[in-house]
């Protein structure tokens, strides 16, 4: 597929694992951005990503995001994308570090965890998640922990949007 300039720059910095996700942060972009140059553009490269499969669609997205270089970043989206590409660091499923849960009232915990089996409750075998949970939906991982279908790698105290980790040392 043949992707213009501003196309793979768009690409580089969306966050999803499916194509449902991409083409869900397209929409957002074209539906949100002021500038109509944009929306056209972002339009046309959904359209161009709709008639992929989902396959082919993160295939295409995965090789933008680890093998195209940036002349030089202009946003913010761009420069996360560039940190995380230059790391080396592979994206989690599951929430997304800036997620909209990490501010809920509610919302006291986040983990960071292996799915290891495939009659967990969330995620699929050999997924690598986070999620931002309540202390009830906590207490539900630590069992779904204890009856072998996912491993706790990270676990960090949520106040405010504030993350306060149990272990700094711990690779992820």
């Amino acid at each position: 597929m043949e992707l213009n300039e501003e196309e793979k720059r768009q690409l580089f910095q969306v966050d999803g694992d499916c194509q449902a996700k991409v083409l869900d942060e397209l929409y957002m972009t074209a539906r949100f951005t002021r500038n109509p140059e944009q929306r056209d553009m972002v339009r046309g490269l959904m359209a161009k990503l709709r008639v992929l499969s989902d396959e082919q669609c993160m295939d295409l997205v995965k090789d933008i995001q680890k093998n195209y270089h940036l002349p030089y970043p202009r946003t913010m989206g761009e420069r996360i994308a560039l940190a995380r590409q230059q790391s080396g660091a592979e994206k989690l499923k599951g929430h997304d570090i800036m997620a909209l849960e990490r501010f809920d009232p509610q919302v006291r915990h986040m983990v960071v965890f292996d799915v290891l089996s495939f009659e967990s409750p969330v995620g699929y075998k050999g997924d690598k998640m986070r999620l931002f949970l309540t202390d009830e939906g906590y207490q539900k991982a630590l069992e779904n922990q204890e009856r072998g279908f996912i491993k706790l790698k990270n676990h960090a105290k949520v106040h405010n949007g504030y993350l306060n980790y149990d272990h700094k040392d711990r690779d992820l």
